[in-house]
């Protein structure tokens, strides 16, 4: 079990940085592939079946389109205070509260979905996923850190 998740990494190591310097490819293209790798991964970790995956993929893009479209209007507030050369003490008040905003309704968006995981995942695989999301933002921002300082992690 171990390899196997070992392998998943170390294939998503190995593929993400190839598809990032394809020349052509867009980044929606290369966010959707390392989306469909988090999904395979999120259902080998959680030892998902055959019945459950479809279910979880599907409820699991609803969840993430929610909270992606979220912090994209977080995002675009945070760049339009960063490109305003003289922004105001009002202008950056209210981007904090709309960060800390984002964040919750984050959290209640994870609550929301966490009800409906329930009516067909068990706890331990609940929880198991919440530790697998963990686990591949960490390994992803490894990979990012590698890359921006051109090192490969041992």
């Amino acid at each position: 079990m171990r390899k196997f998740t070992l392998l998943i990494l170390l294939v998503i190591a190995a593929v993400i940085p190839a598809v990032a310097q394809q020349k052509g490819k867009d980044r929606d293209a290369m966010r959707r592939e390392v989306h469909e790798f988090k999904l395979k991964f999120l259902a080998q970790e959680m030892e998902l079946k055959e019945d459950q995956q479809k279910k979880f993929f599907d409820l699991y893009n609803q969840m993430t389109d929610e909270k992606v479209k979220v912090f994209k209007e977080t995002k675009a507030l945070e760049k339009k205070l960063a490109d305003s050369a003289n922004a105001s003490e009002a202008e950056y008040d209210a981007v904090s509260k709309a960060i800390t905003a984002a964040k919750e309704k984050d959290a209640e968006i994870e609550k929301r979905y966490d009800e409906k995981f329930k009516q067909f995942l068990t706890s331990k695989q609940l929880f198991k996923m919440k530790g697998a999301e963990e686990k591949f933002r960490q390994k992803m921002h490894e990979m990012r850190h590698a890359k921006k300082t051109g090192r490969k992690k041992k």
